[in-house]
């Protein structure tokens, strides 16, 4: 009796087999792949202001009224307020330029503010009054795409197009009839990638012709230049072979 049932076992899992097997011979593997490129339409950059004083207080209260009276100018420019936010704090001793026979900067407070350019239009009048406000620093200037989420939806449509495409192809030079979708992958999950890295500039010297000849030949209507922002998608098909 136990050996019937063993064979029994034997004999299903090999019927299991050859139909997974046969199942295997009738796909279609194709891959998809598809690289979108769009010139930025927005950017931010951040500055440091520093404070000093006799007393951390004065040191906060100096540094606070410097970035109220630099940020009021970017509002007069056009940028939003929600635009504009603190992205670090520092304060503490005084260990750089302290006062040899003085208290006046005993402590200090650094202050950096995050200001996000919505229109790249304002990109060079924006910098331009940074640098006048003589700021501690000037730095990490990155620019990005506003419908990113929809630019990497783009890509995955336009994969998988391309998927379809390549199969309709194979399917037509090698005689066979695909069928419907068995499986579909997606390798690579769009990706938004500037064309080049986050551009860094150190006060007092911002605008370095070196740097900005790394940017793309895109302009945004001033004299800087928008770089290309890139998404990636790759999909894996497996279609029914009739």
């Amino acid at each position: 009796m136990k050996t019937i049932y063993l064979l029994a076992v034997v004999f299903f899992c090999q019927i299991v087999w050859c139909q997974q097997n046969d199942s295997k011979q009738n796909q279609f593997i194709v891959t998809g792949s598809i690289e979108l490129k769009e010139v930025a339409d927005q950017a931010s950059v951040n500055f440091s202001i520093k404070g000093t004083g006799s007393t951390l207080r004065q040191a906060v209260e100096q540094a606070d009224t410097k970035t109220k009276a630099l940020t009021d100018k970017l509002i007069d420019l056009g940028i939003k307020p929600r635009n504009i936010s603190t992205s670090q704090f520092y304060s503490g001793e005084n260990n750089g330029d302290k006062a040899f026979l003085s208290s006046s900067k005993d402590y200090r407070a650094i202050i950096e503010t995050s200001v996000k350019i919505d229109s790249l239009q304002l990109l060079q009048p924006v910098l331009f009054t940074i640098s006048e406000a003589q700021v501690d620093r000037l730095s990490q200037i990155a620019f990005s795409y506003k419908d990113e989420s929809g630019l990497r939806r783009r890509a995955r449509i336009e994969a998988g197009l391309k998927a379809r495409e390549k199969a309709d192809d194979l399917a037509k030079t090698l005689g066979v009839v695909i069928g419907k979708v068995i499986s579909i992958e997606e390798l690579l999950p769009g990706q938004t990638v500037p064309s080049n890295s986050t551009l860094r500039f150190n006060y007092p010297n911002p605008f370095n012709p070196t740097t900005l000849s790394e940017l793309s030949g895109e302009t945004s209507g001033s004299g800087f230049f928008a770089q290309t922002i890139s998404v990636t998608s790759q999909v894996r098909v497996i279609f029914e072979i009739k």
